[in-house]
């Protein structure tokens, strides 16, 4: 069982239809920034920095402008694509994002996955609730998923903290 990290942070729901990527990277900074020195990156702020990102694509971010945006020097996640099979080795150590088809969602999503407890993992889910407020935000909630959960595609999206900043703590 790993760090519940529910217990120091709040789930981020994202402030509209399209903020999945941020509400996500924004979570996953403040969970670094617990551990790693790492500077926490508000919603707002990383749509405001890197919105020419996902307006390139009418709103959504395709890999390429996620890979802009998840490498930049701001943020520093590695991101590897890989067939959903593959995410059932992957280390959940440290919080991770997932890049995966999400009808619920209309489309690509993301979640922040950590606390591995055997086939599952919890997610923070910013796209809760499923009816979202007259101004497009929501809430986010935290939820036990099957990892077999991120398998309606054929290739998903892995964000990580780079190895160098795992060993040292000192990311900064």
């Amino acid at each position: 069982m790993g760090y519940d990290y529910r217990k120091k942070l709040t789930a981020e729901g994202q402030q509209h239809s399209n903020a999945c990527w941020a509400a996500s990277v924004s979570w996953w900074m403040s969970a670094m920034a617990l551990h790693n020195k790492r500077t926490p990156y508000t919603q707002t702020d990383l749509l405001a920095d890197f919105n020419k990102h996902a307006l390139a694509a009418g709103g959504s971010v395709p890999p390429s402008e996620m890979r802009k945006i998840f490498e930049s020097a701001k943020i520093r996640i590695e991101l590897k694509f890989m067939p959903p099979a593959e995410l059932k080795n992957s280390n959940f150590d440290t919080p991770c994002i997932v890049i995966f088809k999400y009808p619920a969602a209309g489309g690509t999503h993301m979640n922040v996955v950590f606390d591995r407890q055997g086939d599952t993992v919890m997610c923070m889910e910013p796209f809760y609730p499923l009816v979202a407020k007259p101004t497009g935000e929501r809430t986010g909630t935290y939820i036990r998923r099957p990892i077999n959960f991120f398998a309606q595609t054929p290739e998903i999206g892995f964000g990580y903290l780079p190895l160098k900043d795992s060993l040292n703590g000192t990311a900064e």
